[in-house]
């Protein structure tokens, strides 16, 4: 039995998730260093290449955590890693559950340099579900 193909996410579709973000919650910067921007997404995509049957989650954990870390995006950088992450689950078939406040201090604390990311990656398979 094959596993589904996977969805990934694009240049342009994270442009838009931050543009989103941007128009709804105020800023006046949409600029991007888009040579970071590609480099984030193929850092991110490298798991996809894992047979591990949790490649669909990894994939969604890393590009949260290469966004937190490579911060293409001149703002916004946070709102854009978990709003990325959250896409590239439901675009995958899987469902995140998790709430706001856990979500805004862990975020926070991989921004702040206290997590690794092998951590990170274990709290979005924790709350990530078929």
């Amino acid at each position: 039995m094959s596993l589904p193909r996977i969805r990934l996410l694009t240049m342009r579709g994270l442009q838009a998730i931050h543009m989103e973000l941007v128009t709804r919650y105020g800023g006046n910067s949409t600029e991007v260093e888009m040579v970071m921007l590609e480099l984030t997404i193929r850092r991110a995509e490298k798991v996809v290449e894992d047979p591990d049957g949790k490649r669909r989650v990894r994939l969604a954990a890393g590009y949260g955590w290469r966004l937190l870390k490579d911060r293409p995006f001149a703002i916004g950088n946070k709102r854009t890693a978990l709003a990325a992450m959250v896409v590239c689950l439901e675009m995958n078939g899987l469902t995140w559950k998790c709430n706001e406040v856990e979500e805004t201090a862990m975020v926070l604390r991989v921004a702040a340099g206290g997590m690794q990311e092998s951590e990170w990656e274990k709290w979005v398979v924790k709350h990530s579900s078929q």
